[in-house]
């Protein structure tokens, strides 16, 4: 009896256990901005003693201080080189909106490595503290178009570490025909100033380095919820191409944690159940020309008198005169209702050669569609 006791407490015990850990899969907007914004840092560019600056956003991904962002965050165009002075700021305990006690933990940092297509560089910050907050990459393959997703960055005319939230609309292989380049397209609003900045899911994993977004199109429309984001799978192969090894998380996604849009749907969880019986049938007795009903659950009685036609049909009979008067109806033939000509609508016909044309000539445009980043940085020392 005492071991049975034992088991049915350990049980329970790995049962919570188990509960705890699959609760934890799936974290709020608000649970990630607390675990994982201090490893979210504000990059700020600039030529040796120029009073103009570039800024971004970064992500610390190892102790050793090494931080990833965009390649147009620390580039400098018109000298085609990196930037000679970079400092990066990390998250203080409390966002105030105060300048001077936001960013207060200041260091400067050196530029690692960095490519121009991909739009991705790798920073090291010297001596870096020893309580760096590291941010860990997710595979970006576990997700698609639905899933949702949080970004951290500082917006233009936005306040420092700023937090939003959104989905994933698609995705792209070999984004504006750069090898290898593969980007999710989300929602998640981005602003300049966003540069560089880690996209997060639902488990607090780094899934893209948010790179883009799309504002005016074709004839100046405005475009929105139009962002993208370099996949973390490609920053991984960048990183390891200069020595740096980074691993994916472990903790895999479940149906519960993520809103993909799949046909493949769990099996609803159902509890097999009894049919009900039917209830019984009354009792039926004859006695008298009467018949008796008695209901054996409630007990009670029904008295019908039996009748002389009893089973027998009866049919309502028509009169002479319904006779006649149905015989002599007849119902009046109505003509078709032609249409005039100018009614009628031919139908067109469709030429898929004329929509994929169409097609055409907008990716054609795409350079022009896509407002990026970098481009407003140039469009602004301009």
């Amino acid at each position: 009896m005492k071991k049975t006791r034992i088991l049915i407490g350990l049980a329970a015990g790995l049962g919570f256990l188990l509960a705890t850990i699959s609760a934890q899969a799936r974290m709020s907007p608000r649970q990630i901005y607390k675990t994982k914004a201090p490893g979210v840092v504000l990059i700020v560019a600039s030529p040796e003693g120029s009073s103009s600056a570039s800024a971004g956003t970064g992500s610390i991904i190892d102790k050793n201080g090494t931080v990833i962002t965009n390649c147009h965050v620390i580039f400098n165009e018109s000298k085609k080189a990196p930037f000679e002075v970079v400092h990066v700021f990390l998250k203080p305990q409390r966002v105030t909106g105060n300048m001077n006690k936001d960013l207060s933990r200041h260091f400067n940092a050196d530029v690692l490595a960095y490519d121009k297509g991909l739009d991705l560089a790798l920073l090291k910050i010297k001596k870096p503290p020893a309580d760096l907050t590291v941010i860990t990459l997710g595979d970006p393959e576990e997700l698609g178009p639905g899933d949702e997703t949080i970004a951290i960055g500082h917006p233009e005319q936005g306040g420092l570490w700023t937090i939003t939230t959104g989905v994933i609309g698609t995705q792209f292989e070999d984004f504006k025909g750069v090898p290898g380049k593969h980007v999710f397209q989300m929602e998640t609003s981005l602003n300049r100033g966003n540069s560089g900045g880690p996209l997060f899911d639902v488990r607090g994993y780094q899934i893209g380095i948010n790179t883009a977004i799309a504002r005016k199109g074709e004839g100046g429309v405005a475009i929105t919820g139009v962002n993208f984001a370099v996949k973390s799978s490609v920053a991984k192969k960048f990183a390891q191409k200069h020595s740096l090894s980074l691993a994916y998380g472990t903790e895999k996604l479940t149906y519960e944690d993520t809103r993909v849009a799949t046909a493949e749907q769990p099996p609803p969880k159902t509890t097999p159940t009894q049919p009900t019986p039917p209830p019984p049938p009354p009792e039926e007795t004859k006695e008298g020309g009467k018949t008796t009903y008695k209901d054996p659950q409630s007990g009670g009685t029904l008295v019908v008198e039996d009748s002389a036609d009893e089973g027998r049909e009866v049919t309502p009979r028509e009169t002479a005169e319904e006779t006649d008067a149905h015989r002599k109806f007849k119902r009046p033939k109505r003509k078709p209702v032609k249409f005039k000509k100018h009614y009628r609508v031919r139908p067109r016909p469709y030429s898929f050669r004329r929509l994929f044309t169409s097609v055409d000539k907008v990716r054609a445009r795409a350079d022009e569609a896509f407002d990026d980043l970098d481009r407003e940085i140039r469009r602004r020392r301009r």
